[in-house]
């Protein structure tokens, strides 16, 4: 009986923690958005253009990875089932790199 109260109680921290991880990163993925679509100064837009060059070169170098490891494999045939990525959690990645960038760049700018 107690290893079962033990369980439930592991249950719903880790459903907390999964629901407080989903709202910060829809919170970041929204702070994303807003980001991109202000309009401001020249040093703002330096500040955007260089958070979001290198949040896409770290995406893409992600995904070539990613790619390489499923074809390595298929090749030697580890793994063939076909699993994907899910969109939510690569947004939610994508966002958290774009977001910290944004701060780095802020910092080093000052904005």
């Amino acid at each position: 009986m107690t290893t079962q109260i033990y369980s439930v109680t592991a249950m719903g921290t880790l459903t907390m923690l999964l629901g407080i991880l989903l709202l910060l990163s829809l919170i970041t993925i929204v702070v994303m958005f807003v980001s991109l679509a202000k309009q401001g100064d020249e040093r703002r837009k330096t500040i955007i253009e260089k958070a979001s060059t290198k949040t896409f070169a770290i995406t893409l170098i992600y995904l070539v990875i990613r790619v390489v490891i499923y074809l390595i494999e298929v090749w030697m045939e580890i793994d063939i089932s076909p699993d994907g990525m899910n969109p939510l959690v690569m947004l939610s990645v994508v966002s958290v790199i774009y977001a910290a960038f944004l701060i780095h760049y802020k910092k080093k700018y000052g904005n």
